[in-house]
């Protein structure tokens, strides 16, 4: 955002365009996913470029809000228009509360808040990990495009973001090419980052990180909070898809276990032994833990649409069908490979590229860990890019034979 001679902030004049909502949404959408994306990295590398361009994106979204709100003005002449459009309002409000709190976390580098060198343990724990690296001469990827690398299904990555120069590429397309000095922003699993990270040939950024066991449940309940909210945000997200009155509940049970981490958290910031010095340090950390609440409030409140009887609008389902990342249910039948694995065993994200969020059995939703073992008839409710939902429900049901509506 600029600022005036005075430190004021500008702002754009915002006029009336007839753009289509579903594409207002569906921008809002993937930019604030990126935003969360970039903004934890720009954490845990205390990288003032990239949070500054999440400072950016933020005032981009808060555009998209604002034009969006006039398109329904217009849009809704009747009550039976309003109430066709107040899903629409509902789910575009939250995902702009979701920038705001990407923003939030990026103002913590801009401000030169400081980020507890604790903050490195805790993105080592997370299940997805956000990883910095150069791409240097002699590597195998120089000159590739992204789609030759085939990242995500070798190896559960994926590059999120690019810096070329003193340029960012953000959610780089299947056909842009990498190059020697680039730096990539990627995302994926532990191990996947860790072989990505020799192909590329470059050096993770050293943390210098004190294990201290006092720090230890600070780490785990932080690590929680993190994966609860983000689990939270694409089930309200499934919930609309697939109009379901349990997912939609069990966001809004989490929400409550939320509010319960959240507390902990804090006060177990607040009464930790640290020094002086690290007190910015601990500062950062603690408006980490509000910005995950803040993610995990919005997806309460996208839930609410389905809980509160609103049918969702067409275009919220086509909205988030055409998102960079979707979501897809599957149904488990008896032929399956994937009957009487774990979900480790069952190497479902390397097979097709989805993450399984929720297993539903015996209408009953179960948050999945790696020893879950999958049975038939279980339904997988899952998230990733687009081309993998039916590579999803070929591997769950190769017969077909198995309706999920």
């Amino acid at each position: 955002m600029e600022c005036d001679l005075e430190g004021m902030p500008k702002f754009e004049k915002i006029e009336y365009k007839p753009i289509p909502v579903r594409a207002l949404l569906l921008e809002m959408k993937n930019l604030s996913e990126l935003m969360i994306d970039l903004a934890y990295s720009s954490a845990l590398y205390n990288d003032k470029d990239l949070a500054e361009d999440v400072l950016a994106l933020e005032s981009r979204v808060d555009t998209l809000a604002y034009l969006l709100d006039m398109v329904i003005m217009v849009a809704a002449r009747d009550p039976k228009d309003a109430e066709a459009m107040v899903g629409i309002s509902k789910v575009a409000s939250s995902t702009e509360k979701i920038s705001d709190a990407a923003a939030d976390i990026a103002a913590i580098v801009t401000r030169d808040i400081g980020i507890h060198p604790i903050v490195g343990e805790i993105f080592e724990k997370v299940e997805e990990r956000l990883m910095k690296v150069t791409v240097k001469a002699d590597s195998a990827i120089v000159k590739k495009r992204i789609d030759e690398l085939d990242l995500a299904a070798r190896m559960g990555v994926d590059i999120i973001a690019i810096r070329r120069n003193n340029d960012w590429i953000l959610n780089p397309e299947d056909a842009e090419r990498v190059f020697q000095g680039d730096v990539l922003i990627t995302r994926g699993a532990p191990l996947g980052i860790e072989e990505f990270k020799d192909l590329a040939g470059g050096e993770l950024a050293k943390l210098d990180v004190e294990k201290r066991v006092k720090f230890e449940e600070i780490v785990s309940r932080f690590v929680e909070l993190k994966d609860t909210s983000e689990l939270m945000l694409d089930l309200a997200y499934s919930s609309l898809m697939l109009n379901s009155k349990d997912l939609a509940e069990e966001v809004q049970r989490l929400e409550e276990r939320m509010d319960q981490l959240h507390t902990d958290f804090e006060l177990l910031a607040l009464t930790s032994d640290f020094k002086k010095e690290e007190a910015s340090g601990f500062l950062g950390l603690i408006r980490l833990g509000v910005a995950t609440e803040k993610i995990a409030d919005a997806a309460a409140d996208i839930s609410e649409v389905v809980l509160r009887g609103i049918e969702p609008h067409p275009v919220l389902k086509l909205t988030i069908k055409e998102a960079e990342e979707t979501v897809a249910q599957a149904c488990v039948t008896a032929d399956s490979p994937l009957v009487n694995k774990t979900l480790k065993e069952a190497r479902v994200h390397e097979e097709t590229g989805m993450w399984v969020l929720v297993i539903k059995r015996a209408e009953k939703c179960v948050r999945p860990r790696a020893d879950s073992k999958i049975q038939a008839g279980d339904v997988l409710i899952a998230s990733g890019y687009a081309e993998g939902a039916d590579d999803l429900k070929k591997l769950a049901s190769p017969a077909q034979a198995c309706n999920v509506e």
